[in-house]
């Protein structure tokens, strides 16, 4: 069973759709770059921010945190970090932080993985 979000042509993607990121930047490969990199420089400040209002058991921020780094993140992906980015928002709203440690690990290893994938693609693509 395979998705567009799963596989490029080499087959070797398993959570970006590379054709669908190029269109983002409309074929313009410097442009892709400059995305790309703005994107990875956000991730470790959108985590801190996600991982302290867990700490600080406020379920507002997480919620608001969680949904604004969605957003951005759909951008590369609508796979399993933009889902668990979901999980934690709804955590966030209904008030159930006890659940929301163990969503933000596996956020935290889904986003090495997208963040590895998106390093590769851009070594292919953009060089």
């Amino acid at each position: 069973m395979s998705n567009s979000n799963t596989t490029n042509k080499a087959g070797q993607w398993h959570l970006i759709d590379g054709g669908r990121i190029l269109d983002m930047a409309i074929g313009d490969t410097d442009f892709l770059a400059e995305l790309i990199d703005l994107f990875l420089s956000i991730v470790p400040e959108q985590m801190c921010e996600i991982s302290l209002a867990i700490e600080r058991k406020d379920a507002a921020t997480l919620a608001i945190t969680a949904h604004g780094f969605k957003g951005t993140v759909a951008n590369y992906t609508k796979a399993e970090p933009y889902l668990l980015l979901q999980e934690l928002e709804d955590l966030g709203k209904s008030n159930r932080l006890q659940e929301a440690s163990i969503s933000y690990v596996e956020l935290e290893n889904e986003m090495q993985e997208l963040i590895s994938e998106l390093n590769m693609f851009m070594a292919q693509v953009c060089h």
